[in-house]
């Protein structure tokens, strides 16, 4: 008799269950890095409990019910797999961890075992998991199995194995009931019992991400024709693009050298490492000041640190760099995809990236990957983050580490044995920050991940998460070890505090004293109703003759589309750096300070907390090439601070600007430390405390579910058709969401990655500012139930503005 793993009686595809089972297996041992263990559970047995899981995690698809389901198409409530291949994994478990002396942990890891594969089609929970009705259904199973145990075993060709053999005798139900202790408390000793530990969460984790990804890939019949042998280039490719990239620039430019001289001491340090350092250290930090060069740095030191673990430790980390804005990963793209060229392959992973993979070749010259792939096989692998370098978001980073959900941690086991870069980590929410520094300290003790942390301003993350943890603090390793001279060397700029209060009348007018012809200014407030208030003020000051003819004004926030803010961008750095260039003023929110590269002469910012100033101020005179001590000027505009940033932030700023008439970019670096020394001081621990405390170590899902890296609440998505291009993927979006005889899988795919190139034309709007003035939801046009709203084509005068954006009943946009 033939079995099944999977059976598409309208296409006719089948996939042999022996096949299906044994490539998971294979998939799994072979993708895992020799650096995962627990306490009590070495790397041997690690390996074997994901051999275990994988390979038995379909075992109950060999019962007539399920077969005749998938075949014939019977229907019955014994048709269930996943619970009785849970059972039977469980049991194989108890026997291979035989040796553990501890029975309480013996039993305890073949829970987790069982508690993986039984709910690989589902998410992650340790409540209501014993009904009282599922033991008949597993007893009819079970003697089902048992019955063909023998020919299941030959059919796997594992009939060789002694171990197996008496396997299903070993299953006693009745048993099973009784053993509270073992079996039905499990879940509560795991939770909140004696064997309440945090490493039962990373193990989870672990294990269930490990089987559902192979599981899937196997299913999506990726993983018998991808080659998941980690490509690779030198670090010297790092320097060689450097070189290319700027090898116009001056010799003598001074920030080019300081770049060099940076890069150098970064690859010094990890040089001077011993072996044994390069085993036992598992976080590094980068300390430098915004246009060091940190990206490619960071890069750079990775792939030398990638290098000699591969020499030391027999295998090849995954480099994976998590960034906390979209907009900055285009500009990371290309350098990366520049370096790596066809020699590894680069996936970029986040909300609104196209379904895209690299063509790399073997040296054999035989094609791994191609962008003849179908979408669904593109999605499986982006989702999966089945790649050499993976670049990708902060939300995606961290929301699939504190997730049940069966999507989400697909991708989570690809963080072991990895190296992480995390840039602009003081992007993190200050209420997070312990949390996300236990998280590192922990995913780094368990999966032997390295990561490097990079940052101008040196939040304090690893030092709260180790208070968090209640523990020593170890420093990380920091790579710019002398960090503090790039620092106190750099006169490019200066803030220059403004303590009283202003409106938008008021700040026109100090704007108009200080601004002096023909310099570039950058002006960044908190609310975009203030943006467009300062934007259109300026642009009627114009008119009248009060800014010279020649001057271009230039509006920028996440009140326009996508679209228009990235040509908004190119044109003002067309304009910054063309020769006699006449006055440019770009009047912005926020949204600038997420690695926009720009720069100009001057800039005025509204209060913020003190790591968002330095940001806007790595804007002004960037390049260091205007002269010294450049101003940015940071102004009060009434309370519009209060609406976006926390009153203890401010205030920390406040008290530390009342100090000083002036603070040099020589004394940034000595600012950050203080202001962060204060948040230290009075970090408040309660949201990262309840998390770590009842949703890790106490497993409970619905407070993980609590983490928000980026609060959504309240937002609404505007689909805003403003020319050709958006109107025709508005059609194809509404055929693809009608079209009732595509496969699922396609259909999803396909739906990715249309509503990625729709993006260009969204916006995000609070439903405060929808109440009157409502946009048509988008279902009007698509026939079809839609999440989003839309402003038609000749709908655009009502609802958006093309300087400025989106407008409500007030003519004013949302706060941001």
């Amino acid at each position: 008799m033939v079995f099944y793993a999977h059976f598409d009686r309208q296409s006719n595809v089948q996939q042999i269950l022996s096949e299906h089972l044994h490539s998971v297996a294979v998939y799994g041992e072979y993708t895992l890095p020799p650096t995962v263990s627990f306490p009590g559970l070495n790397h041997s047995d690690v390996r074997k409990l994901c051999r275990i899981e994988n390979l038995f995690h379909d075992i109950g698809k060999y019962t007539p019910y399920f077969q005749d389901y998938l075949v014939n198409g019977i229907s019955s409530n014994l048709k269930s797999h996943a619970h009785i291949s849970g059972c039977f994994a469980r049991q194989l478990a108890l026997q291979e961890l035989d040796h553990l002396p501890d029975r309480h942990l013996r039993h305890a890891w073949a829970f987790v075992i069982y508690l993986c594969v039984r709910l690989h089609h589902g998410n992650l929970t340790l409540k209501h998991l014993f009904p009282n009705d599922m033991w008949n259904i597993l007893e009819m199973q079970h003697a089902e199995l048992s019955k063909n145990w023998k020919i299941i075993l030959n059919d796997l060709d594992i009939q060789h194995e002694h171990s197996l053999s008496d396997l299903p005798a070993k299953i006693d139900f009745q048993q099973w009931k009784t053993d509270l202790q073992h079996f039905i408390y499990m879940p509560k000793h795991l939770a909140g019992g004696r064997l309440r530990k945090d490493y039962w969460f990373f193990a989870l984790q672990f294990f269930f991400s490990k089987l559902i990804d192979a599981d899937k890939l196997d299913s999506g019949g990726i993983a018998n024709k991808t080659d998941f042998e980690i490509k690779t280039v030198s670090a010297k490719r790092v320097h060689e693009h450097i070189e290319q990239k700027h090898g116009a620039e001056s010799q003598n430019d001074w920030m080019k050298q300081q770049r060099e001289k940076a890069r150098i001491q970064m690859l010094s340090v990890l040089k001077q490492l011993t072996d044994e350092q390069i085993r036992q250290e598992k976080i590094f930090t980068i300390t430098a000041p915004t246009g060091i060069g940190k990206t490619l740095a960071s890069l750079e030191c990775a792939l030398y640190l990638q290098e000699r673990i591969r020499n030391l430790e027999g295998y090849t980390p995954r480099i994976i760099a998590a960034i906390p804005f979209i907009n900055i990963i285009e500009q990371t793209r290309k350098d990366y995809e520049s370096i790596f060229e066809k020699h590894a392959r680069v996936l970029v992973h986040h909300r609104l990236a196209e379904l895209s993979q690299q063509q790399i070749q073997d040296e054999s010259s035989k094609t791994i990957l191609s962008d003849e792939w179908p979408l669904e096989k593109k999605l499986l692998l982006t989702e999966s983050w089945e790649s050499d370098i993976v670049l990708t978001t902060f939300v995606q980073f961290f929301h699939s580490i504190l997730t049940n959900k069966n999507r989400l941690l697909k991708k989570y086991h690809k963080l072991a044995g990895s190296i992480v870069i995390l840039d602009e980590i003081q992007a993190v929410p200050e209420k997070y920050m312990p949390l996300i520094g236990a998280l590192l300290r922990k995913i780094s003790d368990y999966y032997g991940t390295r990561f490097i942390l990079m940052t101008a301003t040196q939040p304090k993350v690893i030092e709260l998460g180790d208070r968090l943890l209640q523990q020593a603090h170890k420093k990380p390793i920091e790579l710019l070890s002398e960090h503090e001279q790039y620092f106190s060397m750099l006169r490019r700029t200066k803030l220059v505090p403004i303590n009283n209060r202003m409106n938008t009348e008021e700040f026109l007018n100090f704007f108009l004293k200080t601004w002096k012809q023909p310099q570039s200014a950058l002006i960044v407030v908190n609310t975009i109703r203030r943006s467009i208030d300062i934007y259109n003020k300026l642009t009627e000051a114009k008119k009248e003759g009060l800014l010279p003819p020649t001057t271009k004004i230039y509006y920028l926030s996440t009140n326009i589309v996508p679209l228009q803010r990235r040509k908004v961008i190119h044109e003002v750095e067309k304009q910054l750096k063309s020769p006699g260039h006449s006055e440019v003023i770009l009047v912005s929110t926020q949204t600038i300070e997420a690695g926009v590269d720009l720069d100009f002469d001057i800039g005025f910012r509204d209060l913020a907390p003190l790591e968002s100033i330095i940001q806007t101020a790595g804007r002004i005179n960037r390049r260091g090439d205007k002269g010294e001590f450049s101003p940015l000027y940071v102004v009060q505009l009434e309370s519009d601070a209060n609406y976006v940033y926390d009153f203890y932030h401010l205030n920390r700023t406040k008290g530390l600007f009342d100090r000083f008439s002036e603070i040099f970019e020589t004394d940034f670096y000595q600012l950050m430390r203080q202001y962060y020394d204060h948040l230290a001081e009075d970090m408040s621990f309660e949201e990262s405390k309840k998390i770590w405390q009842e949703g890790i170590i106490g497993l409970d899902y619905d407070v993980i579910s609590e983490f928000q890296l980026i609060d959504s609440a309240d937002v609404a998505d505007v689909f805003v058709e403003l020319d050709d291009e958006a109107t025709k993927l508005a059609d194809e979006y509404k055929q693809l969401m009608t079209d009732e005889n595509m496969m699922k899988f396609e259909k999803r795919a396909r739906l990715r990655q249309i509503i990625a190139a729709m993006s260009d034309y969204m916006i995000q709007v609070r439903i405060n500012r929808l109440r009157k003035n409502r946009p048509l939801p988008f279902s009007v046009r698509n026939d079809a139930q839609d999440q989003f709203f839309w402003i038609p084509p000749n709908q655009i005068k009502e609802f958006y503005d093309l300087n400025v954006g989106f407008k409500d009943e007030f003519n004013e946009a949302y706060l941001y």
